[in-house]
């Protein structure tokens, strides 16, 4: 992502506190050490733990997260892949910041993309996966009605997994996966501003989405996606816009 202007007030309101470093400390066993530690940092930077524009100083991510220099190298590495960080010759790793310019990319690729793998979730979906898909829109609205922005972006994040993971297309969901933390980080970027309107209308499509997913209705379904996008990034541009100014 490319240096812009400073995110909403959730990313100022929800900075780190250096005195709870150990919540980033990184457990062991299970996954390897690089994918943990990727887990934690990647969690810090989409809770807004450090500042977007913040640098990243490798000793002090050493000493939080109890893992060495190399292992943070490397998950620096990894979030620079996912646009979470940018890395910077002669200045070094920073938390990215959002533009508008990427968010018109960002739904731009999403519009070519997810109506395909909605139409691929209708012709192979199955039972179980739409029962799935109606639990995570049910899952956004609790969120929404809880004011808690995070469930939001858990919520999305889950609806997303179950439509790209459904259509049966492997190369389809590898391409959704280099977007995704992109996608998560511009929603937990917005999610905080959103009205009661906007999020009245985001639910009403998601609806219209799995209840034409649940006939088999290709064209009722990609419809009700690309009106989603649409009205998501209109949202994603007034906020971002309004920010900038």
């Amino acid at each position: 992502m490319k240096a812009a202007h400073k995110l909403p007030a959730m990313a100022e309101t929800q900075v780190y506190n250096r005195q709870a470093a150990l919540t980033l400390k990184v457990e062991r066993g299970g996954r390897t050490l690089r994918e943990r530690t990727v887990e934690v940092l990647r969690r810090a930077i989409l809770d807004f733990h450090f500042r977007p524009g913040e640098r990243l100083i490798e000793r002090e991510l050493c000493n939080l997260t109890g893992v060495s220099r190399t292992s943070v190298r490397e998950a620096l590495r990894q979030l620079d892949t996912e646009g979470l960080v940018t890395i910077t010759p002669h200045v070094g790793p920073t938390v990215s910041l959002v533009t508008i310019d990427e968010a018109r990319e960002i739904y731009e690729v999403r519009a070519a993309l997810e109506p395909l793998a909605v139409g691929l979730c209708v012709e192979h979906a199955s039972n179980d996966d739409i029962v799935e898909l109606e639990t995570a829109v049910d899952h956004y609205r609790d969120a929404i009605e809880a004011k808690d922005p995070r469930a939001v972006i858990d919520a999305l994040d889950s609806y997303y997994s179950i439509i790209f993971s459904a259509g049966g297309n492997n190369l389809v969901a590898a391409m959704s996966q280099s977007l995704r933390m992109r996608v998560r980080y511009l929603r937990a970027a917005t999610t905080v501003h959103h009205t009661i309107s906007w999020t009245r209308q985001s639910i009403a499509n998601y609806r219209r989405m799995v209840r034409a997913i649940k006939r088999r209705d290709v064209d009722a379904a990609k419809i009700a996606c690309r009106r989603q996008i649409e009205h998501a990034s209109k949202v994603a541009y007034k906020i971002l816009v309004t920010v900038k100014e």
